[in-house]
């Protein structure tokens, strides 16, 4: 599903606030978040933390697909997802984030596992 215009703007403003971020791993709000692990095709080297956030904000800015899914953990919880394609044969980044309470949760940074 589609998702609003205002949500879109959450999430480009959220990522683009260091205090308003996070992607800790908690068992209610388990996440799969590997910047490290995924190469920045801009720069040849695996993105930073600052920099996957950077790179989430500019692909909503610029209009990427963002999805609304309903989250397992915590249970009918509301996250979005963006597969991004960075490379010809490589499979695509798959992200996804939380936005609550003024605040914006990494769940997922890594290549798609599917």
């Amino acid at each position: 599903m589609a998702i609003r215009e205002e949500i879109r703007w959450q999430i480009i403003e959220l990522a683009r606030c260091p205090s308003a971020r996070s992607s800790a791993f908690t068992p209610e709000r388990p996440t799969k978040w590997h910047p490290n692990a995924v190469v920045n095709p801009e720069t040849g080297h695996p993105f930073t933390l600052p920099g996957a956030w950077d790179f989430i904000a500019t692909c909503a800015e610029q209009g990427h697909e963002i999805e609304a899914l309903r989250l397992r953990k915590p249970a009918g919880a509301t996250a979005y997802v963006m597969k991004v394609w960075l490379e010809g044969n490589r499979p695509p980044l798959y992200v996804k984030v939380e936005v609550r309470s003024g605040r914006i949760l990494g769940r997922s940074f890594h290549e798609s596992d599917y």
